[in-house]
Formats: structure tokens, sequence, C-alpha cells
């Protein structure tokens, strides 16, 4: 029985395991990294254990895989927990395979038929369900085409280059406390990009031209930052969310405060892959500048100026979602408060 409290591994932290593990790192640097004992480490490799060929000696070694391990998880757990939830009824699944493979249509609209025509069978399953016991092989006769499925679920191909969004703390999913920022891109048609930050609650954007989608580029705009706010800025920008794009690939150097080198000045989370909704605000406001900035502008031809009359037109849009007050109002008010 599993203690209380104890959470199992998710698939972003298999993922970094398969990671550390290919770049040669211990079983125990590997724990300390991921925040867990050794113990798990080692029952996690039996779970993801598999013969992997070496292509320069044409000789088998065992290797772990984010992959196998995960799906040996989910099949454990089918073996436990609540009865499913169609239970004995025939009737329904013969429904489903019979529309499914003879009327060609997805098990997602057949569904959807099902409840817009109020046909009644025993059971009633959501999409997530259905789709869930496909892949389980409950509905024996249906199976998935190659485009049903990466449609219903993304698959992650690399692991967070830093500390996963799953670590982030939940207030900030509920937006109820001020100086946590997302930020992302906006790219055009030559090298030139810009630094889009957008803050959660107030909705506040701050715009920077970079001359390239660089990682050296981005820290030099934080370090900027940190310049302007000196001493708030901890404060302000208390942690910042962002995709696994590249210009994001150093973590180490947008935590790391200019003024000290242990000293860190924010911490940033990674989302998952695919996941642009866990950037929702960042995505929104992005949507918002290119009603001015067309895509396949050439960014580099817009001046300095120019750039800080959009930044301003954002900030000052009335929004409902803030009650019809502008970002900067907002923004502005949070900011008196810090001392």
């Amino acid at each position: 029985m599993k203690k209380k409290g104890i959470k199992n591994l998710t698939y972003t932290q298999r993922t970094q395991i398969e990671t550390l593990n290919n770049a040669g790192h211990s079983k125990s640097e590997i724990a300390k990294y991921i925040g867990v004992s050794i113990r798990t480490i080692f029952r996690e490799f039996n779970r993801g254990a598999y013969r992997r060929l070496n292509g320069d000696t044409w000789t088998y070694f065992k290797s772990y895989s984010a992959n196998i391990a995960h799906e040996r998880y989910k099949l454990a757990c089918t073996s436990k927990g609540r009865p499913l939830k169609i239970g004995n009824d025939f009737e329904f699944v013969r429904y489903m395979e019979h529309r499914v493979n003879k009327d060609k249509i997805s098990p997602c609209a057949v569904l959807g038929q099902i409840k817009r025509d109020k046909i009644r069978f025993k059971t009633q399953i959501s999409k997530t369900t259905l789709y869930r016991y496909i892949e389980q092989n409950i509905f024996t006769g249906i199976r998935l085409n190659k485009k049903q499925k990466n449609s219903y679920r993304k698959v992650m191909k690399k692991a967070p280059k830093g500390t996963s969004i799953e670590k982030r703390p939940l207030e900030i999913k509920c937006r109820n406390t001020f100086g946590h920022w997302e930020m992302d891109c906006l790219c055009g048609s030559s090298r030139a990009t810009w630094l889009m930050l957008t803050e959660r609650l107030t909705r506040k954007e701050i715009i920077f031209k970079m001359p390239n989608q660089k990682a050296e580029s981005v820290i030099k705009c934080l370090n900027s930052l940190e310049k302007k706010f000196g001493k708030k800025f901890k404060q302000v920008f208390k942690t910042i969310t962002v995709d696994n794009g590249v210009e994001f690939s150093n973590f180490v150097g947008m935590e790391k405060s200019i003024y000290g080198r242990s000293s860190k000045r924010t911490s940033v989370y990674y989302c998952h892959p695919y996941c642009s909704c866990e950037r929702g605000s960042n995505e929104r406001l992005n949507r918002e500048v290119r009603r001015l900035v067309p895509k396949g502008s050439d960014l580099s031809k817009y001046t300095d100026e120019e750039v800080k009359q959009i930044e301003n037109w954002v900030n000052n849009y009335p929004r409902q979602v803030l009650g019809f007050a502008t970002s900067k109002e907002l923004f502005d008010n949070h900011l008196r408060l810090i001392v």
C-alpha cells in the first residue's frame, strides 16, 4: 500500500531521468536532481529497463526508456482502483465499434451524436475516458490511426531544460498573487525578434527588441530589467514561465542575478511541449500585438520609439477581464505597495 503523501513520478520526470542517464550521470546524481530517493531511481530503472543496441560494437546493453517505464506504470494502474465505467455495457461497446468501423466516423463524433440524439445506454463516459479505453484496447474492434493519436495526446520529445511547470507553486495558476510572469518571443521575417513578458495578474506587457533569437540576447534583456527595478526585481519578477525554445535554454543564466555569483533573481519554469495554453496570457496579448504588427513583418525595421508606443497601447487598453481597468493602472498600484 502506498504511503500517504507519496507521489508517483510524472512523465516529465521520467524523461529527465532518461536524458540524465544517457548523459552519463550516476543514479545518485539523478536522484538528487529529480528530488527523490535513490531507491526510487533503482525501482524506476527496473520499470523502464530494455535491451539497447550499441551501433559501434553491435552488442546489446541494458538501458532505460521513459516511454517504456510510463506505459508499464499506466498498465499497473489499470489493475487497481475503481472498475471500468462501462462495466458490462456490451451494447454500448458494439454500437461504438459498429459506427466507427462501418460509418467511418471518429469515436468522439459517435459519442457526441449519442448525447445529441439522447440514445440511452447503461453508462455514460467522457471523451477523455473513451480515448483512454481505446488506447488500453478495451474496445478491441477500434484502432486509432496515427492522426487521431497525435490529435488526442501529444508526446513529449525531450525533457525540459530546467524546472518543469509541474513543480511551480499552485497559487500561481490561481492568479491571486502579483509578480508571476510568462515569457515568449515574437518572430518576423528577419532574424530580429521581440521578447514579450506578460504579468499574469495585471496583464502588464513588457517588450524588448532583440537582434536574434538566442539565449544570450534573452539574458541581456533580463539583466537590463534587473538594473531598472533594482532591489524590487525579486518581488516584481518572482517567477517566469517559458516554453522549451532554444532562446530559453540557459535557465541558469536567466535565474542568476547580476549582483552576485550565488544570488538568484527569479525562478524559471518550463511548460510542457506543445502546451502554449500554459502561457495563456502571453499568447493572448501576442495576438493583440499582431493587430499592429502583422505576421511576416520585418521586426528590425521598427524603431525603439515605435516598439514603446505598441507596448503603451497594449498596457493602456481597457480590459473586461480586469473590470475594464488597464494593465498599467493595476501594475503601478501593485508596484507602489512594494517597499
